[in-house]
This record gives structure tokens, sequence and C-alpha cells, in this order.
């Protein structure tokens, strides 16, 4: 490892302070699935899959699953920020690790800009202020409880989990009545369509992964961060397939894929104008949260890699208030800049592509470690390290093949810029065990 020096006086490299618990960090996870996907981009994937979508749902749900697996493995082997470069520079070295490691990085950044967006969408709906406007005033409100610490950041975020969370529950119980009236298996697409929509919503699943971001917070990481993990992905996916069904059962694919604001809709279908301005009310909670939160993350992944020396030593300070200020406000920078030249469906596409990319690497590297025999487990255990985490590549693997060539492509060549970054700034050091 690498100790990381800052040039700043009021900022050191420090260890950050470890306050938070399991519960803490499962709300947490919850409240940065929850919030962006489901409330931004359920319109959009009601296109590809029609009155399949829980389906679509069921399948990122799964696909995000099994590689939960290898994150709650990995993490309770190596618990520290960064979770991607971490776990990848386990299995491969530190040049392997940081293009995971960047490959999420810069996720997390076009998410939040994503995210941002549908704030300012759903803004925009209620008062006709500009999107772009709408999205950066968020990212300053966010800056603001960013640099006050962690605790108030997380605090806040289950406030705002517990209310985005009971507009999905309000959307779910609305919808039912309407549920014998549909048929949920009609798909223009297939299963072609299906998985489409899948790669698509697949961002709606992003959280999961950062809850290792927050290692080296969590009081007990080994054994929290795994719970946290399987808490997180149990609820999260239930709800969002309730919420398909009762979304499409109310509205029908073809309404809701041309909403803007598509779970407002569903609300002013069944209760009317109101109900509609509640919603959306809910929906700037939900997607503040995800930014919020996607932001808190990044920030610690860039903190991570600068604690052990593949980024710049100074991106690695502490401030004061125990955040690593640099690297967030580098965060809030790029993701200002992001959402300038946002477009809401095609930054998730790109966003999906360069996580899937990061997943494989992290499904890859699990398996890896077992076959060596590095895993401190019985031969059962092992074989289930191996297979586990093989499907989840797979599966991972053609939902990148649904993102389309161009987010491929570009996710790519993201991918190679980190690794030629790798070759230049580390030599042949790795977080090994």
């Amino acid at each position: 490892m690498y100790p990381a020096r800052s040039s700043t006086p009021s900022l050191v490299a420090e260890p950050l302070r470890k306050t938070l618990g399991l519960w803490q960090v499962s709300f947490a996870g919850i409240g940065v699935i929850l919030g962006a996907g489901v409330y931004a981009l359920i319109g959009p994937a009601a296109a590809h899959a029609g009155n399949a979508l829980w389906l679509s749902f069921l399948l990122a749900g799964i696909t995000a699953a099994l590689t939960a697996y290898a994150y709650a493995r990995l993490g309770s082997m190596q618990p520290k920020n960064s979770a991607e470069f971490q776990y990848t520079a386990l299995a491969f070295g530190p040049r392997a690790g940081f293009m995971a490691g960047w490959l999420m990085l810069t996720a997390d950044l076009f998410a939040a800009a994503t995210v941002a967006v549908g704030f300012g969408t759903y803004l925009t709906h209620l008062v006709g202020t500009p999107i772009a406007l709408n999205a950066l005033a968020l990212l300053l409100m966010v800056g603001v409880v960013l640099v006050t610490g962690v605790t108030v950041s997380v605090s806040l975020a289950i406030v705002l989990t517990a209310v985005e969370a009971g507009g999905l529950v309000f959307v779910i119980v609305v919808g039912i009545p309407y549920w014998t009236q549909a048929e949920f298996t009609v798909t223009p697409g297939g299963f072609s369509g299906i998985s489409s929509a899948a790669a698509l919503i697949f961002f709606a699943y992003l959280g999961f992964d950062e809850l290792g971001n927050f290692a080296e917070e969590m009081r007990q990481p080994a054994r929290d961060l795994p719970r946290a993990l399987f808490i997180s992905m149990v609820a999260t996916t239930l709800i969002y397939v309730l919420v398909a069904l009762s979304a499409i059962a109310a509205v029908g694919s073809r309404d809701l894929s041309a909403s803007g604001a598509p779970l407002a809709l569903v609300a002013r279908k069944v209760l009317g104008p109101r109900a509609d301005l509640a919603m959306s009310l809910i929906a700037l909670a939900a997607t503040a949260n995800t930014v919020l939160l996607l932001l808190v993350s990044a920030a610690r992944s860039i903190y991570g890699m600068a604690a052990a020396g593949v980024l710049p030593a100074a991106l690695a300070g502490v401030s004061k208030t125990a955040i690593p200020l640099p690297a967030t406000l580098i965060v809030l920078g790029v993701t200002a800049a992001m959402v300038m030249a946002g477009n809401l469906t095609q930054i998730a596409a790109l966003t999906d592509a360069a996580v899937l990319l990061s997943f494989m690497l992290v499904n890859l590297s699990l398996p890896w470690l077992a076959v060596r025999g590095i895993t401190t487990s019985g031969t059962a255990r092992r074989s289930i390290d191996v297979l586990l985490p093989g499907g989840a590549l797979m599966m991972c693997g053609w939902l990148l093949l649904h993102t389309g060539w161009p987010s491929v492509l570009a996710a790519a060549a993201l991918g190679v810029v980190g690794l030629l970054g790798a070759w230049r700034r580390s030599p042949a050091a790795a977080p090994r065990q």
C-alpha cells in the first residue's frame, strides 16, 4: 500500500471515523437503489418490455443479486473503500484493480448526473423551470450536505429513503385493484425487448455495490457488510417488481413510456391532479437522495484509490469534519459538467455499460481467488464461490450486449483509459492477502 500525504495543512490522510452500523448502511443501500431507476427510467424501460416490464426488473435483480454475492464475500476479505479497485486488485493486481475502480467511479458520476437530470425533469413537470438549472441547484444543495460529514449525509438519506419508499408503496397500493385487468406477459419485442429493458433499468439496482465504499466507516464491516447487501437486494427487488405490476396495470405500457414523470402519471390516473403533485414531490426527494448517496460513494472511491497510491495522494486528504474534501469537490464539479450535456436515456445506457464491465471484473475475481485456494472456506463454499459469480458474469455479459454498441464501445474506451492511467501510476504493489 502507498501512504498518502497532503500538502494542504488543514487536510491530512488519516483513517475515516467508524460510526456506521448495519441498519444505517442497509437503509443507505435501499435508498440509493430505490431512488433513481424506478422513478426516472420506468417509462423508457416500458417502451422496450411492454406489459412484461416486471420480468425485466426481475432479470436485472437476479443479475445484481448474484453479483452482490461476490461483493459480500470479497468485502469480508477486504473491507476497504473503493470496493471494485480493492476486490479486483486482490485477485489480479493494482492495474486491473484500478481499471475496475475507474469504470465504477466514472459510472457513479454518470449515474449522479442522470439522476440529477431526472430530478430536473420532475421539477420542470411541476414549475416549468429549465431541467439543467434544476439539476445544478440540486447539486449545490447536495454539496452543502456533503461537507457537513458522513453521519449527517447518511441520516438525511435515511429520512429521504422513508419518503421515497412510501411513494413506491403508494403506487403499489393504488395499482393493485387494476391487476386483474392487465395482461402482464404482453411484450412487443419478446425476450430481446425484456433484456433491453433489463439492461436499461439495471441502473435502478446501482447502490448495492456502493455499500463497500462505507466499509472504512462501519464499526464491524466484515460482519455487517454482507448482511447489509442481502437486506438491500431482497427489499428493493420485491418493491421494484410490485411497482412495475401496479404501474403497468394502472396506465399501460404505452402511456407510461410516453410520460416524463411516469409515476406521477400513475397517481394522476388513479386519484387526480393532487396525487400527481404529491408523487412529483416524492420523486424529487427520491432522486435527490440518490444523487446524495452516489456522490458520497464516489468521493470515497476516489479517497480509497488515492490512499492506495493509484491516484494523486492529495485526493486522500480528509477535512476537520472527517470527510474526503478534495475528492468531494471533484465529484461535485465533474457531475455538474455532465449535467450540462445530459440526456437521461443515453447517459443511463453508458452508465450501465461501464457498471457491467466493472462487475464482470469483480465476478472474475472471486472465482480466481477460490480456485487458487485464497478464500478462507471449505470445498463446498469454494465451489459456490466459483459457480455463483460465474453465473453473474454470463448474465452481466448478456445485459452488456443489450445496452447498445455505442455504450459498449464508450465504456470499453473508458476502461482502456483507466488501464493506461494505472500503467503510468502503479508499479507492482497490490492490496493482497
